[in-house]
C-alpha cells in the first residue's frame, strides 16, 4: 500500500513539496479533487485531497487540516507554493495529516491524474480493492442486474454498464449464458482493478440471467400446462408454485404467427420482439380501473367529461411482469393486475402492417384498433398476421378464457390489425368457437365425409355454407358462388348424400351451418378478414 512518501518519489509527486506533517502516517487509498470545502469533509478515509484555489477562498489552512484529520485523510495538497507557521506544523503533526504544496506551473488535473494512476498501480491496493469488490458481489445473492452494477461501480470507482454490442476498441468483457454470448460489461479507463472485477461482474450477471430465464421458462411451462389442463385446480396450484399470478385479473393478447416458432435452440425473433414490447407495456398501456361505485355506475376512467390520463391516472398497475410464450399458432402475452381492468383502445400497441404481395390496397377495416394512434404508445407488436385482445377475466378459469378469446379474436384480424374480442358483437360466438380446438375438431369431423367427393371436395364446404347462409335459396347461393342455380342444386344433392343429412331439418341445418363457419373462419386466407366463400 502506498503512502505519501511513496507518491513523492513518482514523476508527478516530485513536483510536490512536503510543508508539514508526517509523510507516512496513513496509507493513501485514493486521490480526490476538492473544489468546495464540504467535499473535503465527505472524502473517504485515506484520501489524498488536492485543493483548488476556489476551495481555499472559503477556508484557511488550519481549518482544512482539522477537517482532514477528522476524516482520517492521508494528506492535503495546497494550490501553489505555501509558507508555514509553527501553529500549522504542530496541527499537521497532531492530526497526522501530510500538508503538501503544489508547483505553480502544474495544473490540478495533471496532479490528480498522475497521483491517481500511481495509487491504482500499487499492487497492495489493487489486491485490496479487487478483493473487497469481489467479496461485495458474492454477498449480493438474489440481487438484480442494476444493483450488481451499482455495487461493483461503487466499490471499484468506475461506471460499469451493460451493452448488447461492444465497440472493439472499448473496455469490455463478455457475459455468457449457457456458454453463449449474451451482452457485454463495459467500462472506461485503464484501472487494472476494474478489468479484474469486470470479469467477476460478467460471470455474476451470467448466473443471474440464467437463473431468471430458467424461472421464466418454468412459468411458461406452468402457464401452458394450465391452458391445456383438464384438471384446472391441480394445474393452477402448480402454476402458483412457479410464480404465475393465476389469482389476479387477466387480459390476454394473442399474436397470430402462422409461420410458427424458430427451430429448437435457434433464436426466435418474433418471440424476442414480443417480449421487448410487453416489457414496455406497464408505462405505455391504458389499463383503466373499473371500480363499481355505491350508486351502481362504473368508473370507466372518465370524470367531468375528461379522461384522467396524467401518468396512468386511474390506471391499475400490473401486479406481475407480462408473461410471453409461444402457444398454439402464435405468441400469447398475459397481463395481470390486482383489480379489474380494461384495455383502452388507444393504449393497445399496434401491429405494423406487413407489406402485401399484391397492389390491391389495404383491406377494409373490421371491428379492430388498427395502427398507432396519435395518443398511443410508441411500442408495437411484431409485424405478423394480426393480434387479438381478450376481455378481463379473474382467476385460473378466467385466465384460460381470456387467452381463448384473444386467440379467437386474432383469427379474425388481418395483417396489421388488433381485434378486441369485446368488439366482435354478434361474431363473438363464432370467434370463440373458431378459436376452440375442441369445436374445430368437432366441426371437421362433422364435415369429413365431404373430403370423399372427388373434384367437388375443395368446394363442398363453401357451397354448403353459402346455401345455408341463404336460407336454402339456390338462386341466392348461386349469386354468391357465381354459379348457375342448377349447379348449386347438383352440388347440394351430392353434399347431402355424402353427409347423410336431412337439410330440411332445422337443427341439422343449424349444426352444419355452424360447422361451416368454424372451419372456414379458422382456415381463412392470411391476408383477408372474410372466409373463402365465393370460388
Amino acid at each position: 500500500m502506498r503512502r505519501v512518501s511513496d507518491l513523492l518519489r513518482t514523476p508527478t509527486g516530485r513536483r510536490l513539496t512536503l510543508v508539514a506533517g508526517p509523510w507516512d502516517a496513513r496509507e493513501v487509498g485514493s486521490v480526490v479533487l476538492v473544489d468546495e470545502m464540504r467535499e473535503l469533509a465527505t472524502a473517504a478515509p485515506g484520501a489524498l485531497a488536492i485543493l483548488s484555489r476556489h476551495a481555499m477562498r472559503s477556508c484557511d489552512v488550519l481549518d482544512a487540516l482539522r477537517l482532514a484529520g477528522r476524516g482520517g485523510l492521508a494528506g492535503i495538497v495546497l494550490p501553489g507554493p505555501s509558507g508555514t507557521t509553527p501553529e500549522t506544523v504542530e496541527l499537521a503533526r497532531r492530526e497526522r495529516v501530510a500538508l503538501l504544496a503544489g508547483a505553480s506551473d502544474h495544473s490540478l488535473s495533471d496532479t490528480v491524474l498522475g497521483l491517481s494512476a500511481a495509487v491504482r498501480a500499487d499492487p497492495g491496493l489493487l489486491l485490496r480493492r479487487t478483493r473487497e469488490a469481489i467479496d461485495g458481489l458474492g454477498a449480493m445473492e438474489g440481487a438484480g442486474e442494476d444493483d450488481i452494477l451499482r455495487a461493483a461501480s461503487a466499490s471499484v470507482g468506475v461506471a460499469y454498464v451493460v451493452a448488447d454490442l461492444a465497440d472493439p476498441a472499448a473496455n469490455a468483457t463478455v457475459i455468457r449464458v449457457g456458454g453463449r454470448p449474451d451482452g457485454y460489461v463495459c467500462w472506461e479507463g485503464e484501472d487494472p482493478a476494474a478489468a479484474i472485477v469486470a470479469q467477476v461482474v460478467a460471470t455474476t450477471l451470467g448466473r443471474v440471467r440464467a437463473a431468471a430465464r430458467e424461472a421464466e421458462a418454468a412459468r411458461e411451462r406452468a402457464l401452458l400446462a394450465l391452458l391445456g389442463a383438464k384438471d384446472t385446480r391441480t394445474a393452477a396450484r402448480r402454476a402458483r408454485h412457479e410464480g404465475v399470478p393465476v389469482d389476479g385479473w387477466h387480459v390476454a393478447v394473442f399474436l397470430r404467427d402462422p409461420g410458427g416458432g424458430a427451430a429448437p435452440g435457434a433464436a426466435d425473433p418474433v418471440l424476442r420482439e414480443a417480449r421487448g414490447t410487453a416489457a414496455a407495456l406497464p408505462s405505455g398501456l391504458g389499463l383503466r380501473d373499473e371500480r363499481l361505485h355505491d350508486d351502481g355506475h362504473r368508473d370507466d376512467g372518465h370524470h367531468d367529461g375528461r379522461l384522467h390520463d396524467e401518468g396512468l391516472g386511474y390506471a391499475a398497475e400490473l401486479s406481475a411482469p407480462p408473461l410471453v410464450t409461444r402457444w398454439q399458432d402464435g405468441v400469447l402475452v398475459l397481463l395481470t393486475a390486482d383489480e379489474r381492468t380494461t384495455l383502452d383502445g388507444t393504449g393497445v400497441p399496434h401491429v405494423p402492417r406487413a407489406p402485401r404481395p399484391s397492389a390491391s390496397g389495404p383491406s377494409a377495416s373490421g371491428p379492430s384498433a388498427s395502427g398507432p394512434s396519435a395518443s398511443g404508445p410508441a411500442a408495437s407488436w411484431p409485424p405478423i398476421a394480426g393480434a387479438g385482445v381478450g376481455t378481463c377475466q379473474a382467476g385460473p378459469d378466467g385466465l384460460r378464457r381470456t387467452a381463448s378469446q384473444a386467440r379467437a379474436a386474432a383469427a379474425r384480424a388481418a395483417a396489421g390489425e388488433v381485434v378486441r374480442f369485446d368488439r366482435l358483437g354478434v361474431h363473438a360466438l363464432l370467434a370463440e368457437l373458431s378459436g376452440s380446438d375442441s369445436a374445430l375438431v368437432a366441426a371437421r369431423d362433422m364435415l369429413a365425409p365431404l373430403e370423399h367427393l372427388g373434384v367437388l371436395s375443395a368446394q363442398a364446404v363453401p357451397t354448403l355454407k353459402a346455401y345455408l347462409d341463404s336460407w336454402g335459396s339456390r338462386t341466392r347461393a348461386a349469386e354468391l358462388l357465381s354459379l348457375h342455380p342448377n349447379a348449386v342444386a347438383h352440388r347440394i344433392r351430392r353434399i347431402a348424400e355424402a353427409l347423410d343429412a336431412d337439410l330440411s331439418d332445422p337443427q341439422t341445418r343449424f349444426a352444419l351451418q355452424l360447422a361451416c363457419h368454424v372451419v372456414l373462419d379458422h382456415d381463412c386466407l392470411p391476408e383477408t378478414t372474410t372466409t373463402i366463400s365465393s370460388s
